[in-house]
């Protein structure tokens, strides 16, 4: 509409005014989407779950899925992931990362050959221990990477490393599945003890697998025998009173075991049923964390024979080379 004099009315140029305005930002906005396309491509989000699905109270639910080159072995320790990967390197990543298929990385873990165990150690600093088959060593890093700071070997060793845990004496654990035997070692790597080894009773293993020190006693994925025992680290062959976990709750070949920081907890990787349970530390039977038919857990490519995991607060993390991805799942609060 135009005024008396030809000109457009105020009321017409205001509305003009708006639709240049709205026409801009449009423009504009497109421009961004743009940009930050061609701009973000190593900056892609990590699959994530569903959208739609919504979190089941008190339980534990689908939280990310992150794409890692063959992962094994890991452990956390607050916002890091470390994941032995691509059976050559230790890699560590911020697990609270917003961007990045690859969260960020924190730094190289140096002179390492083909690492097949790792844990996690606490005392004056936190440190990061890794038995490598490919040198036949046991390395001690600081959880920032670098060259390692000590590292030792034993001359009956084979290489055939299966698991490693460490006390916060930095006392070292290793098992041994072929030879069916655990072996302590202390801060300056002198074979101090043999924890257990082959026999059908508690206190006894048959084909060792996951290790892990809840803070009081050695935790025991007892592969050969279908449970969990909590082992006593000063004495042989003696595990702590009560059944072990496997008895109420039946295994089937658990290859990894985890405890949370306060030790309250034990997880099991029950591999030959291809889930994931909650214990508490006393054995009794708490929640599934991940199975391929729990709702809540549902993968698009389930989980087949979980045999790593690693625990922080709410979030538990299962490796799945054979996908070449780390799950995460976490306990929903209510």
């Amino acid at each position: 509409m135009r005024g008396r004099n030809g000109n457009a009315s105020p009321e017409t140029a205001r509305s003009a005014g708006i639709s240049r305005r709205n026409g801009a930002r449009l423009w504009c906005a497109l421009l961004g989407a743009l940009f930050a396309w061609s701009c973000g491509q190593e900056f892609d989000l990590p699959p994530q779950p569903d959208p739609g699905r919504i979190p089941t109270p008190g339980t534990y639910n689908l939280e990310k899925v992150w794409e890692i080159d063959s992962p094994t072995d890991l452990v956390s320790q607050g916002s890091y992931l470390y994941v032995i990967e691509g059976e050559s390197r230790v890699q560590a990543y911020l697990t609270r990362a917003k961007q990045a298929i690859h969260p960020q990385f924190v730094g190289e873990f140096e002179g390492l050959i083909r690492p097949t165990a790792l844990c996690l150690a606490r005392r004056d600093s936190t440190y990061i221990i890794v038995a490598d088959e490919g040198d036949t060593t046991v390395k001690r890093y600081l959880f920032t990477g670098g060259a390692p700071r000590f590292a030792f070997r034993d001359t009956i060793w084979d290489g055939n490393f299966t698991a490693i845990a460490a006390d916060q004496d930095l006392n070292v654990y290793l098992s041994f599945a072929e030879r069916d035997t655990i072996l302590k070692y202390d801060a300056e790597g002198h074979r101090t003890r043999l924890i257990s080894d082959r026999g059908t009773g508690t206190g006894f293993v048959i084909s060792p697998n996951g290790l892990h020190w809840n803070g009081e006693h050695l935790l025991v994925a007892d592969t050969g025998k279908d449970w969990v025992q909590r082992l006593r680290g000063d004495t042989t062959n003696v595990a702590a009173p009560g059944d072990p976990l496997g008895i109420q709750k039946p295994l089937s070949a658990p290859r990894d075991v985890s405890a949370d920081r306060l030790g309250e907890f034990i997880y099991v990787a029950d591999s030959g049923r291809d889930r994931v349970l909650k214990f508490l530390r006393t054995g009794s039977f708490v929640d599934s964390i991940y199975s391929p038919t729990k709702e809540s857990t549902l993968l698009e490519i389930p989980i087949d024979n979980p045999r790593f995991l690693a625990v922080e607060d709410s979030l538990v993390f299962i490796a799945d080379p054979e996908n070449n991805r780390v799950v995460a799942f976490r306990l929903a609060t209510l």
